[in-house]
Order: structure tokens, then C-alpha cells, then sequence
């Protein structure tokens, strides 16, 4: 179990993995609504110029954090490295379709 205390886990970690995970949980959110309806969360519609676009990349971004998240978990260390250079990669290409997604340079409309 993560967070055993017997193993050496401790209740800030455990703590820490839930903020993170519901942080995971609502950015992913963010990124399906905007995929499936075709508009941006509320206080993102003046600087998105392309909802979809964006919303695929952020949920490719957290999905990346998931992963990264269960990364850190794996006991095997070829797997965990294949597993975190995996994750890196999603987190970076989420970013960018991100970056294409809005509007650069622009002020707010």
C-alpha cells in the first residue's frame, strides 16, 4: 500500500498523491469538456481560439501527470524509466497542442 507506515510512507505523501491525483482528475475534466462540447472552461474562452485543439492537449497533459504519478510507484527501475520518459513525452506534446490552441500574443476579447 502507498503511504504504509511500516514501509517508510508517511501521511504528507499520501496527502500529497490525493491533491495530485484530483488535480489530475479535473485538469483531464477540463480537457474533455472542451473536446466534447467544443468550448473552453468559463474563465479560458478569451484566450482559447481552438477549444478542441487545447482540449486534447490537456488531456494528453494529464494523462502525462497521471502517468508520472504512477511512475513513481513501480518498484522495477527499467519500467519506471520507460514509464517516466513515456510521461515526459505526453506531458510535452499536451503543452504544446496547448500553446497552439490559444491565442498567442493576443489580449483578450
Amino acid at each position: 500500500m502507498i503511504g504504509n507506515m511500516d514501509e517508510g510512507g508517511s501521511m504528507l505523501h499520501v496527502i500529497s498523491l490525493v491533491a495530485l491525483g484530483v488535480a489530475v482528475v479535473l485538469y483531464a475534466a477540463a480537457g474533455v469538456l472542451a473536446l466534447t462540447t467544443g468550448r473552453a472552461v468559463p474563465w479560458q474562452r478569451g484566450y482559447i481560439l481552438r477549444p478542441r485543439l487545447w482540449g486534447s492537449g490537456a488531456l494528453a497533459f494529464g494523462a502525462g501527470m497521471a502517468l508520472t504519478q504512477y511512475a513513481g510507484t513501480v518498484h522495477d527501475l527499467t519500467t519506471s524509466d520507460a514509464l517516466f520518459a513515456c510521461s515526459m513525452l505526453m506531458l510535452i506534446c499536451g503543452g504544446i497542442l496547448q500553446y497552439v490552441g490559444q491565442r498567442v500574443g493576443r489580449l483578450r476579447k
